[in-house]
């Protein structure tokens, strides 16, 4: 069997996370295919334009959140912006108090004003159309704007496909419970151990193995 990682450690990325909240995490990678299974198909999108870099759908064309150190906001829409007015009741008085307000025009797609390295306008995250009140005017349905979450094999636990080769079954207790959901697989799941020598000068595990609990909290998987 080919060696898939050697055990080395870049040190310049040592303590990367710290502040980050992240340093108590499991990583693991739930399937294997054979071949590859590109990223649109991942995704759930029904086509392979959205894995084209300079197609305007690409799945990684999302808008940065500042852009020259400006945040965006919803200015930042085709169609929105904020405009400077004067109080006209105020008759005679000199000079007239301004005020400003926000303009909103809704016969054009109001879609993100930003061009990305390939010249297409950011297209996600996709939002709703904004009326003269300021309230969307209807719900996006992110459960297939973003690719159809029903059948994106990131999120279908319940896979069919012939090529898949690996999918271990997280919905258990311990770790000593998961299973390969393909039956081609027998699950076993290592920890680190101590070793010593038995009488007979033989190495032996000198360490008590206990397997570790599974999140069943949803909310705090992956997805």
């Amino acid at each position: 069997m080919a060696i898939i990682h050697n055990g080395f450690i870049d040190r310049k990325f040592h303590d990367s996370f710290k502040d980050t909240g992240l340093n108590d995490v499991d990583i693991a990678t739930t399937k294997m295919y054979k071949g590859v299974k590109p990223m649109w198909q991942q995704l759930g999108f029904d086509s392979n334009n959205v894995d084209k870099p300079n197609s305007n759908f690409y799945w990684n064309n999302i808008l940065p959140k500042s852009i020259n150190n400006d945040n965006i906001t919803f200015e930042n829409l085709d169609g929105i912006s904020i405009k400077t007015n004067y109080d006209t009741e105020s008759g005679a008085k000199t000079p007239r108090s301004q005020y400003k307000y926000i303009f909103i025009n809704t016969n054009v797609s109001q879609d993100w004003e930003f061009v990305n390295s390939y010249n297409e306008f950011y297209y996600y995250p996709v939002l709703p159309k904004i009326d003269s009140f300021g309230m969307f005017e209807e719900d996006i349905n992110v459960e297939t704007t973003y690719g159809d979450a029903s059948i994106a094999p990131i999120t279908n636990l319940n896979e069919q496909d012939n090529n898949l080769i690996l999918n271990i079954d997280f919905d258990q207790t311990t770790t000593d419970d998961l299973i390969d959901k393909t039956n081609l697989s027998k699950i076993h799941y290592n920890q680190d151990f101590q070793v010593s020598l038995d009488d007979d000068l033989r190495l032996k595990i000198d360490t008590l193995i206990i397997p570790d609990g599974i999140e069943k909290n949803n909310s705090e998987q992956a997805f």
